[in-house]
């Protein structure tokens, strides 16, 4: 059994700490041990991979952050040396064959692998570092990845150099546990219940952390103009707060109170209920700024529990979501979203239609196995290329 550490600077779950969650019972499968390395502040990451006996390690991590305080910088830049040191450590002490790197900001553990003279699987998962930034740091993954993992090909396009890996690039599909997704009536009834929605009306939802990447503001704006011609119609975000994100919060809050609905219902913490949850929507959509994601978990998983899906124009979605699962409209733009809302809202042969092709979709190319075998692929050129290098330590 050979032994992964997969690295995320992230303390609130989100699409990479799914992924470790999802893929580590597969991957065991096929021969790889998984270890999750996180950083030592608050969040929910520790105790969403605690509930499914997913080992984790917590580490002092700093990570590149958007905002131009120089405090937060520079204290990401005074940590940078140690962090790695730490991670070298951990790495000889738990014996570690392969080293996982999620995002493109954040080196650390690419650095360390490199220096104890371990194979590196680098993952780009979203689109949301400036193409100044990807510039700089394109170079850095092109010297210390083995292989090179992206969610969708167009991520790969937008990252300049990842093509230029070729064989030794694996596009994948965020894991999807897709069984737990099925629909029933009971399972509607319980989770319409639970988030108190009527079982009359027409929800409208999403699921995605409490954070500005997301653009929960324009599922709101589009919500409040759609309910003019929908007015059954009730809204609800299921997603974790973001500690940093508390003044975004507060604002979302704000708008969402100003245009008639009630916060208290509109936001839910779904905490690991979103399997639970997701049957009671109507309408799954996604209206998440540009520069931002790559493939999100949340749109493929609404494709698995039968949900048709509005989606905007962001990072690799389109590969996901077809003319025949769901509608992909311009990003920040609620009244497109307002209309396929009400589109779809009128026409249930339609709807129907989406979910069942959604439903499909996921069976056929979203389930955690075919996202493991994707990994094991990735992890197989890493060790290959590594074998074939001619010293074991110091060859970065």
């Amino acid at each position: 059994m050979k032994r992964l550490l997969h690295v995320i600077h992230y303390p609130v779950f989100g699409g990479p700490t799914n992924q470790a969650l999802r893929l580590a019972a597969p991957l065991r499968e096929l021969g790889w041990e998984t270890l999750v390395l996180l950083p030592d502040e608050p969040g929910n990451s520790v105790a969403r991979l605690a509930e499914r006996n997913v080992e984790t390690v917590t580490l002092p991590l700093h990570r590149l952050r958007a905002t131009p305080d120089p405090r937060v910088q520079a204290r990401f830049l005074a940590g940078f040396v140690p962090e790695v040191r730490a991670i070298r450590r951990l790495l000889r002490e738990r014996a570690i064959d392969l080293v996982l790197v999620t995002g493109l900001t954040n080196p650390h553990a690419g650095f360390a692998a490199r220096a104890e003279g371990i194979p590196v699987t680098w993952q780009l998962v979203d689109t949301r570092p400036p193409m100044l930034m990807r510039r700089v740091l394109m170079p850095v993954v092109t010297a210390l990845a083995d292989s090179l993992m992206t969610t969708g090909r167009e991520v790969a396009r937008v990252h300049p150099g990842a093509t230029r890996f070729r064989r030794r690039l694996v596009p994948f599909f965020p894991p999807v546990d897709v069984a737990a997704f099925a629909d029933s009536p009971a399972r509607r009834a319980a989770a319409r219940a639970e988030l108190r929605v009527d079982l009359g009306a027409f929800l409208v939802g999403t699921v995605g952390n409490i954070n500005a990447q997301k653009g929960h503001e324009y599922l709101i704006r589009a919500a409040a103009r759609a309910r003019e011609r929908v007015p059954n119609l009730a809204l609800r975000i299921l997603g974790a707060r973001t500690p940093t994100q508390a003044r975004y919060e507060e604002r979302l809050r704000r708008e969402a109170r100003l245009l008639g609905f009630d916060p208290d219902l509109v936001f839910v913490e779904p905490g690991s209920r979103v399997p639970a949850l997701l049957p009671a929507f109507d309408l799954f959509a996604l209206t998440s700024v540009p520069n931002s994601e790559g493939i999100p978990t949340a749109v493929l998983e609404a494709m698995a529990a039968g949900i048709a899906v509005i989606t905007v124009d962001v990072g690799a979605v389109r590969e996901a979501v077809t003319t025949e699962t769901g509608i992909v409209v311009p990003a920040e733009d609620p009244v497109a979203v307002a209309a396929a809302i009400t589109a779809l809202h009128g026409d249930t042969d339609r709807r129907a239609a989406m979910a069942e092709a959604g439903r499909q979709r996921a069976w056929a190319h979203f389930t955690t196995r075919q996202t493991a075998e994707a990994h094991a692929k990735a992890f197989a050129i890493a060790l290959a290329r590594k074998a074939r290098r001619p010293t074991a330590h110091g060859d970065g």
